[in-house]
């Protein structure tokens, strides 16, 4: 099995999802910061029963690219995920987010790893508009509207600045309490893994 830090691995038994290491606010974006990989988060697969699994031609495999990362904040402590919680997402390049899902958004840094991410509800207020001329190419156009809310009544919510750069990262699917994860270290599980080979 080839290693590649991205991807989730399902071996002797466990499932092993990659944990991000930058701190996914639950609250007002923090500073920016770098994100790596350093350790997988090992779990039970039968912990989370069918939500991290899709099934293909009657064969059950994990979810693709499910990663791991831990919340700083309670801004979503109405929906039971608090401060030092692990919450469990499925990444990818979302081209068209639902209204009202609960995503980990990024603020992009200059630099491709460097971003400061938060737990949030995606909620699109205006949708992105335009006007088009007879040649049909757009020559108005308005930005959308999107405000991201927290599931805490003491925190307000946020509207994007539309010329920020914004990233959806992944759709959030499940918490788990910080005393309930186990973590192992990526080469550590990469020298077990390929030691069974």
């Amino acid at each position: 099995m080839a290693w590649r830090e991205e991807q989730v691995y399902y071996w002797n038994n466990l499932l092993y999802v990659p944990y991000h290491t930058v701190r996914i606010a639950g609250g007002p974006f923090l500073s920016l910061s770098w994100d790596s990989i350093e350790e997988y988060l090992e779990l039970d697969p039968n912990f989370f029963s069918h939500r991290l699994w899709s099934h293909s031609g009657g064969i059950r495999m994990p979810l693709p690219r499910l990663a791991a990362a831990s919340v700083h904040g309670n801004s979503m402590i109405n929906k039971n995920v608090r401060d030092g919680d692990i919450i469990i997402f499925q990444r990818g390049d979302f081209d068209d987010v639902g209204n009202g899902m609960i995503v980990v958004i990024e603020k992009v840094g200059e630099e491709e790893g460097l971003g400061a991410w938060a737990l949030k509800k995606l909620v699109i207020e205006r949708p992105r508009s335009s006007v088009r001329d007879e040649h049909g190419d757009e020559i108005d156009w308005d930005n959308p509207l999107i405000v991201l809310r927290s599931y805490n009544l003491h925190v307000s919510p946020a509207q994007l600045d539309p010329t920020g750069q914004y990233r959806v990262h992944g759709i959030f699917l499940r918490r788990l309490p910080r005393d309930e994860a186990g973590l192992v270290d990526s080469a550590l599980l990469r020298q077990m893994m390929e030691g069974e080979e």
